[in-house]
């Protein structure tokens, strides 16, 4: 059993140790053979930065390193080429006169393994410098290789001033890779997303961006196929140590890790994650922990709009390739890996409809935790216990127990964050579910209406239904006063049994009915046992 290389990304360290490498060379191949300069975009962790060391060693010729993968018998190993590899990826939360000295120090460095002597004192200047004498030193074409090329921006992205300073300085650095395309025979390009009005996208020669390419779906990632012939015996270690069978392992792992895809067929899992998880033989949220989410946080706040991440949301192409810091938070939360493509359908002028949604449980879930903690200014280690209070009264049918719950994650919500709004009470409350560990199914039809939401965890399975009111003026200007708690209760139940909501659920065990009332700002809740 090969050793899971956990964090590494050095392609020669993975295949000099005989770590486990799984084969991503045909579509390596296919991408250098389709043209020049491309450009890829995938969330943090999932193997952009393996992809590009391989590449790496491909170009310069490490025939060893390949024997026995798909590529080693249909590549020319005579055929080498000088790399420039600019890795940007350690290059986070740096001011503008931080970022020029950093990328001096890269480029330097890189100079001094090729044994040439850099003297300009800018970023430009020296990477113009490296390219046309390593191309003399060489008398050969080069390739250039970046990886994370929007890494110094994409921790600036609430410091408007200094990202967008920092964004000249690498529009000026990437400008070269077009004025000096004489001299380069291939350039690959990683980034977490396509950022708008960069040099390297609105001035570069025309770069393929093969993100959402159907050909190029699997190059980073795990399919289903390639879990089972590289992992097979790692799962079956877990599901020995779980005491459970193979499959059942399997329905386990595809239900905490799988589900990212860029094709809306082909489903990947992130490498990051199942490595980890097979690693540790414990099933936690990895990939979201190795990341910050305060910039998407704050924008929901602002949108104050949860709705269209409680089910899956309408995109276009164009929304979900170019990054703009004032971009629909739908596309923002799809191109840092967030929500992915869940299915693609042709509207009425034959247009690719993307409608996008969170990939698994690990991310689904520890979203809503910070959603949760981002709302309430709670913490993990505080929200933790009510986790298991709320979770406690609603298998307890506690409506006392729960009102008091929500009323206090309520109080935690600044005034001016409250909306007048019944979806937006639904869409905070199930948000909130979610955290806990409840599978939500929001709008669930049925053949005589919309269920609100059906909560699941295993058994029971929990209909909900949401009515709100508040004190609002007529069209004369009297004061109309919200509906009582009760009334509002009694007017969910009625609606529920009225439309007989529960008939689509009659294979579970337990059906628990919820009705939620909201009056103004104040909150009820009140179960019921369907037998």
């Amino acid at each position: 059993m090969k050793t899971l290389p956990v964090g590494t990304q050095t392609f020669s360290i993975i295949r000099e140790n005989d770590y486990l490498y799984v084969d991503k060379t045909k579509y390596i191949l296919k991408m250098i053979n389709d043209g020049r300069i491309n450009f890829l975009s995938r969330p943090r962790r999932f193997g952009k930065s393996l992809l590009v060391s391989t590449i790496e060693e491909l170009y310069k010729g490490s025939e060893k390193l390949f024997e026995g993968l798909d590529i080693h018998k249909k590549r020319n190993w005579n055929e080498k080429y000088p790399v420039i590899k600019l890795d940007l990826s350690g290059v986070k939360n740096v001011s503008s006169t931080e970022l020029e000295y950093r990328l001096i120090e890269i480029i330097y460095n890189i100079g001094k393994d090729f044994g040439v002597e850099l003297k300009s004192k800018t970023s430009q200047g020296m990477f113009d410098s490296l390219i046309l004498q390593v191309y003399r030193l060489f008398n050969k074409r080069i390739v250039v290789l970046i990886d994370e090329y929007d890494a110094p921006l994409n921790d600036n992205l609430e410091n408007l001033k200094v990202f967008e300073n920092n964004r000249d300085i690498l529009q000026s650095l990437y400008t070269l890779l077009k004025t000096r395309d004489e001299y380069l025979q291939f350039i690959f390009i990683t980034g977490v997303s396509k950022i708008g009005s960069t040099s390297i996208f609105s001035k570069l020669n025309s770069p393929s961006d093969l993100t959402l390419v159907k050909d190029y779906s699997k190059i980073c990632g795990y399919t289903h196929k390639e879990v089972e012939k590289y992992l097979h015996l790692h799962i079956e270690s877990v599901a020995k140590k779980e005491n459970v069978a193979y499959d059942e392992m399997m329905d386990k792992i595809n239900y905490w890790y799988d589900g990212y895809s860029w094709d809306g067929q082909t489903r990947l899992f992130n490498p990051y994650s199942i490595m980890s998880m097979l690693k540790d033989k414990d099933f936690t949220e990895y990939w979201f922990s190795t990341g910050t989410t305060t910039f998407l946080m704050n924008r929901i706040k602002e949108n104050n709009d949860l709705k269209p991440i409680l089910k899956p949301t309408l995109q276009y192409k164009e929304d979900l390739l170019n990054f703009d810091i004032n971009n629909n938070i739908i596309a923002l939360l799809f191109q840092t890996g967030y929500l992915t493509i869940k299915e693609i359908k042709k509207d009425f002028d034959g247009d690719d409809e993307y409608y996008l949604y969170f990939p698994n449980r690990e991310v689904k879930n520890a979203f809503g935790k910070h959603l949760l903690n981002s709302y309430s200014n709670y913490s993990n280690g505080e929200l933790n216990p009510l986790k298991k209070k709320i979770m406690k009264e609603i298998y307890n049918l506690d409506s006392e127990g729960l009102t008091k719950s929500f009323e206090f994650l309520l109080s935690r919500i600044p005034y001016q964050l409250h909306m007048k709004n019944e979806s937006y009470y639904h869409s905070l409350i199930l948000s909130w579910l979610r955290a806990y560990g409840f599978d939500i199914k929001s709008e669930d039809p049925t053949s005589d209406g919309r269920i609100d939401a059906i909560l699941e965890r295993k058994d029971p399975i929990v209909i909900t239904e949401f009515k709100y009111s508040y004190d609002k003026e007529d069209e004369n200007g009297k004061v109309v006063l919200a509906k009582s708690i009760e009334k509002l209760l009694d007017d969910a139940f009625t609606q529920i049994h009225e439309k007989k909501y529960y008939k689509k659920y009659y294979n579970k065990d337990k059906i628990i009915i919820l009705g939620v009332a909201i009056s103004n700002k104040e909150i009820g809740v009140k179960f019921e046992l369907f037998d």
